[in-house]
């Protein structure tokens, strides 16, 4: 059964590749400058699902991975089509990888 620190080391791989893959430059100001990053919004997606099962405080993690996982897959995600798109399978990723 996977722990919140499993989850916290997981969220903190998953922010570290994410600022590692944009280097110097941050999200919003790539977005409004027109250009799209799906990589980037996959790394982000990782990191804000994963951050969102440590913010439950769940006892049991995969229960809610797996909660969480069925509400991402609703979620209407705004946005570039393949932005959202690589966001929301990022933060799919992330939750499968717990919902056991």
């Amino acid at each position: 059964m996977a722990t919140m620190d499993e989850v916290r080391a997981a969220r903190m791989s998953a922010a570290r590749a994410h600022g590692q893959l944009m280097g110097n430059s941050s999200a919003c100001t790539m977005s409004k400058s027109g250009q799209s990053f799906p990589a980037g919004k996959f790394w982000e997606g990782k990191t804000a699902a994963l951050g969102e099962l440590v913010r439950s405080g769940a006892a049991d993690v995969s229960a809610e991975a797996a909660r969480l996982h069925r509400d991402w897959c609703e979620r209407v995600v705004p946005g570039e089509e393949r932005e959202a798109e690589a966001y929301r399978n990022g933060g799919l990723e992330a939750l499968a990888e717990f919902a056991g």
